[in-house]
């Protein structure tokens, strides 16, 4: 773990500020320590580009609450890719605060890249970063964490095929020792949270199960749950008793069902992380995960290629019981991309269609000490 002086930081960019956070974006200079194997000797990767997560209010924390937040950055930083990698921490000259340094996800976070680009993800996209986003829950919660806050925000979407197509960030963060808050305070946007936990129960493994499933709802509707309500005291009420997004029917078989199985009522009737992530490997996983590397590229070039071949035509319908189970009259705009040539019917072009329910090298960080 590495605390870096700020001015090794270069191209400060502001990107978003969140309810504890003020993001960053930033070149590393220096770079991170990494292990490099076949040379066999600590390098760094220079003019790297990281973030930098300023923590409002941190510059009066105590030594120990610092240390806290040091050695939770130094556990954090030997997950695999689906969760956001914690490289060292810095300080603010301005403000003081204390800054987290993180990896940096050039598509953003999923709530952006749904509404940026929801309909031009395919169903074999959506799974597949699902089963990431499934992965890394499943290693947090065998680490006996849970996120307290998760959605659609917290998860972060890379090109970098290599890298992750999704990793989990702010696992916990929001109900840290900076807070001085206490295991009764309810943090998180309300469509996302249990509702046990909005009745006052305790936050659990199975709150973030909760959240997964709307999660996968925002992925198969591109709208993020309840967008169309106040998120007042009266859809926590509705919550509590039962409501949950209406239901569409254009995902692949099983996906409903688990959806279902992830926001029931009853948090002991909720499946595990594993049993999600189980899941979808048992059914997109092995085979199909090898070859989505090179089919996205040749998917994102064939589009290139074809991009000017195709009109968009905005068509604004109201959506019938034949989409939605329930009646819903709010108007709903599709795009229908139309071939002014041939359809596409080759493989990448193809939704993956499957019944769900049928059944790396690390780099390598120097643990530097200092008193605080």
């Amino acid at each position: 773990m590495e605390f870096v002086p700020y001015a090794e930081f270069k191209n400060i960019e502001f990107i978003a500020e969140g309810g504890f956070s003020k993001i960053y974006k930033a070149i590393w200079i220096d770079g991170p320590i990494t292990w490099e194997i076949e040379k066999r000797m600590y390098n760094r990767d220079g003019n790297k580009t990281i973030v930098l997560k300023e923590i409002n209010n941190s510059k009066n924390i105590s030594s120990k609450e610092l240390n806290e937040l040091i050695i939770y950055c130094s556990l954090r930083k030997t997950y695999t890719n689906d969760i956001n990698r914690y490289y060292g921490i810095t300080q603010y000259p301005v403000t003081l605060n204390y800054v987290l340094i993180t990896d940096y996800y050039d598509l953003g976070d999923l709530t952006h890249y749904i509404k940026n680009k929801f309909f031009s993800i395919t169903w074999i996209e959506k799974l597949a970063r699902l089963l990431n986003i499934a992965f890394g829950l499943t290693e947090l919660h065998n680490d006996n964490i849970i996120h307290k806050d998760f959605h659609s925000g917290n998860i972060l979407i890379s090109s970098n095929i290599a890298k992750s197509l999704a990793a989990i960030s702010d696992f916990g963060l929001s109900k840290s020792s900076l807070n001085n808050d206490d295991d009764n305070e309810i943090y998180g946007i309300i469509p996302y949270v249990a509702p046990e936990v909005l009745q006052g129960q305790k936050y659990t493994k199975a709150s973030d199960i909760y959240s997964f499933g709307m999660i996968m709802w925002e992925l198969m509707t591109g709208r993020r749950p309840f967008w169309d309500r106040n998120h007042d005291v009266d859809l926590i009420i509705e919550i509590c008793d039962g409501i949950r997004p209406p239901i569409v029917t254009n995902a692949p078989e099983g996906y409903i069902k688990l959806m279902k199985k992830c926001w029931h009522s009853d948090p002991n009737k909720r499946p595990s992380a594993y049993d999600i992530w189980d899941t979808f490997n048992q059914r997109y996983g092995e085979e199909k995960i090898i070859s989505l590397s090179t089919m996205i590229k040749s998917a994102n070039f064939e589009r290139s290629l074809r991009s000017q071949n195709f009109t968009l035509e905005l068509k604004k319908r109201k959506l019938n019981d034949n989409l939605i189970d329930e009646d819903d009259n709010n108007d709903k705009i599709i795009i229908k991309i139309e071939s002014l040539e041939n359809k596409i019917t080759d493989y990448l072009t193809k939704e993956l269609e499957f019944d769900i329910e049928d059944k790396g090298a690390e780099y390598v960080t120097r643990d530097i000490g200092f008193d605080i």
